[in-house]
C-alpha cells in the first residue's frame, strides 16, 4: 500500500497510531489534532523526504528488517502489511505482521525509538528485554489492532502479539510479548466509537483543542461568514494575553535590576543561587559570529524556590 493510499483509508477511520491520541497518551498529538485530521480541515496528504530520515521514514526502511528477527523467533512466516477493518465500527488497522500459521497466531508489531530523535520521550518506557514493558501509547496500539483483528469473521482468535523494538539507547532489538486484556479491549473500543460519533461525525471539536501548529495547519475559508466564538473564551484568552505581557515586561524591570546590582562584577550570589553575566560566543550561520553576554542562574542546592 502507498503512502497516498495509506492516508486515504485511514481518513474514513481510526487506526492504531490514532488510538493513543484519543486516549490521552500520545506525546505528539492531541485528541484536537486527530479530529483536524478526521475532519479534512488539514490539508491533504504530505509525504515525508525519506532523504530527511524523519522517524516516521526511518521506521518504514527498518521495518523489514525487524519483521524477519521476528520471522525467525517465531520461526514461521508472517503475512506483512495486511489491511483490516471492523465490521460493525469505524475502526480500521494496517498491521505489520501476522503469524497466522502459529497453533496460537500472534500480532506482530516493528517499532523503531531514539534512533533519529534522542534523547526519545519514550525510551524510558520500554523495559528489559522479554517483559511486557512498553510505552502506554504502544500497549494502546496492540490493543486497538487486536480489537480490530478479533472481530474478523474469518481470522481465529488473536491473543498474543509481539512488539519488536530497535532501542536508539544502546540496547539495540528487544523483543516484548504482550497478551490481550479483554476489559481494556473493550474500554478502548467503546472510547474511539464515542470519539468517531460525537466529534468527527459530530464536526465538533473536542475538549482538547489542537496544538498551535495544527491550527496554523487549517485551512481557512474565506468565504464563510464571521462565527460566533463564545465570550467568555475570548474574555479568558485576552485576560491570559494581559497577564503574560505584565509578566514579561516584569521579568525585564527585574532583569535590568538585576544586572545594575552587579555593577562591574560578572558574578553574583544570594541564598537562591549564583548569576553570572559573562561573554559567550554566538556561532555563524544565518549570521556573522559574534560575542555577548548572558545573563544566566544557576540554583543553589539548598534552596527550595
Amino acid at each position: 500500500m502507498s503512502d497516498a493510499e495509506h492516508f486515504l483509508w485511514r481518513r474514513d477511520v481510526l487506526g492504531s497510531s490514532d488510538a493513543p491520541a484519543i486516549v490521552g497518551v500520545d506525546p505528539w498529538r492531541t485528541a484536537g489534532d486527530l479530529w483536524a485530521e478526521k475532519t479534512g480541515r488539514l490539508p491533504s496528504y504530505e509525504t515525508e523526504d525519506v532523504e530527511r530520515l524523519g522517524p516516521r521514514a526511518l521506521g518504514r526502511a527498518l521495518e523489514p528488517l525487524l519483521l524477519t528477527a521476528a520471522e525467525r523467533r517465531l520461526g514461521v512466516p508472517l503475512a506483512r502489511q495486511v489491511w483490516y477493518r471492523h465490521p460493525t465500527a469505524p475502526l480500521g488497522v494496517s498491521v505489520d505482521g501476522l503469524a497466522l500459521e502459529l497453533p496460537t497466531p500472534v500480532l506482530v508489531e516493528a517499532k523503531t525509538c531514539g534512533i533519529v530523535n534522542r534523547p526519545s520521550v519514550l525510551l524510558h518506557a520500554y523495559g528489559d528485554a522479554e517483559s511486557d514493558e512498553v510505552p502506554e501509547s504502544v500497549l494502546i496500539q496492540i490493543h486497538h489492532a487486536l480489537t480490530v483483528l478479533n472481530a474478523q469473521p474469518d481470522l481465529p482468535p488473536i491473543r498474543d502479539a509481539l512488539v519488536v523494538a530497535l532501542l536508539g539507547d544502546g540496547r539495540g532489538l528487544r523483543c516484548y510479548p504482550l497478551r490481550f486484556d479483554l476489559e481494556l479491549g473493550a474500554e478502548l473500543f467503546e472510547m474511539e466509537c464515542e470519539f468517531w460519533t460525537r466529534y468527527v461525525e459530530g464536526n465538533t471539536a473536542p475538549p482538547e483543542p489542537p496544538s498551535l501548529e495544527t491550527l496554523r495547519r487549517i485551512r481557512r475559508r474565506t468565504e464563510l461568514v464571521p462565527v460566533p466564538v463564545d465570550d467568555v473564551l475570548v474574555g479568558e484568552w485576552l485576560h491570559a494575553k494581559r497577564i503574560a505581557a505584565k509578566a514579561a515586561e516584569n521579568e525585564e524591570l527585574t532583569r535590568r535590576m538585576v544586572l545594575a546590582a552587579l555593577g562591574d562584577a560578572d558574578a553574583g550570589v544570594s541564598v537562591y543561587g549564583t548569576l553570572t553575566y559573562r561573554e559567550v560566543d554566538r556561532k555563524g550561520y544565518t549570521v556573522q559570529p559574534s560575542r555577548a553576554r548572558t545573563l544566566r542562574f544557576k540554583p543553589a542546592e539548598e534552596s527550595r524556590v
